[in-house]
């Protein structure tokens, strides 16, 4: 069997360059400009000083110029999707006809929870492949059922024999299990002729978790305050474990040594092997145990 969300989404944002519209130009460069052509406009004043007021009004001008020229290039990032935010990503995603989902309605004082910038950025990179046209795609699978309910974190499509596919879905709350009801909400989505390919058959389930818990024992050299490293390596380790929470994503000992590994350490050691996923399983750590041992 084969996963056919491997390619969704092809091409990581991320690493795209930010382009400019105009040159980013130091103000040196601005100011030499301007001054060169205001002396082959008024030659008389080539023997300016750098106290004369003329000196001023021109660096002034450099200046703004080069605040202009930044403001423009980034109000360019905002109509490229791997840059765009806030307002400006909405506006991206209206032209697929997307709107950014409501995770938690407001309670009370607690004001109310959207969508992630990063989770609807994948749902516009994912939109050409639910046009009708070429057919639903297995990101086209995906990047629907995130849409159909706001509280997927992940979905992945796996192809098995004879037309079958799974549409393994993982939750955001908790460990990633997927209640009944919204494994049900995500099925009925899905059984209408016009919903799927006339030659898929759809089964929808919840991934299965793979729980792990990790003892992480840092070695430092005296001086750094053990507590303060104990805290910096811990917050960096959930945070590698937190982007690691997805369908067929591995977690490896190597990298959470890594994330250990913050300002003082001198090295740090893991007590489990890599946890590496099937295609329709989630690793999820469930605890986590730093030590601090200072060494000579």
């Amino acid at each position: 069997m084969s996963g056919l969300s491997a390619s969704f989404p092809s091409i990581d944002l991320s690493q795209l360059p930010a382009l400019d519209l105009v040159a980013r130009l130091s103000f040196e460069a601005c100011f030499a400009a301007i001054q060169a052509d205001f002396l082959a406009r008024n030659p008389e004043f080539s023997a300016l000083l750098p106290s004369d007021p003329a000196i001023k009004v021109m660096e002034a001008c450099a200046y703004r110029e080069q605040l202009l020229r930044a403001a423009i290039n980034d109000a360019g990032l905002g109509t490229m999707l791997a840059f765009a935010r806030g307002a400006a990503l909405d506006h991206l995603a209206a032209f697929y006809g997307l709107r950014r989902l409501l995770i938690a309605p407001a309670d009370g004082s607690a004001p109310a929870i959207y969508e992630t910038d990063d989770d609807l950025r994948a749902r516009v990179q994912a939109a050409p492949e639910l046009l009708a046209g070429p057919g639903l795609t297995g990101g086209g699978y995906r990047a629907a059922a995130l849409t159909i309910v706001p509280e997927l974190k992940d979905v992945a499509v796996v192809k098995r024999d004879a037309g079958q596919l799974d549409i393994i879905l993982l939750a955001r709350a908790g460990d990633g299990s997927v209640a009944t009801d919204v494994v049900d909400r995500v099925r009925t989505a899905f059984e209408g002729e016009d919903a799927v390919q006339l030659t898929d058959i759809v089964t929808v389930r919840s991934a299965t978790i793979l729980p792990y818990a990790p003892t992480v024992t840092v070695q430092i050299r005296g001086g750094p305050d053990p507590a303060l490293v104990r805290a910096a390596a811990e917050a960096s380790v959930r945070t590698y474990a937190a982007g690691r929470h997805r369908i067929g994503q591995p977690v490896y000992a190597q990298m959470i040594a890594s994330a250990a590994s913050v300002g003082g350490a001198e090295r740090a050691l893991v007590d489990i092997g890599d946890v590496v996923p099937g295609t329709a399983e989630a690793a999820f750590m469930t605890g986590l145990v730093v030590d601090v041992q200072v060494v000579a």
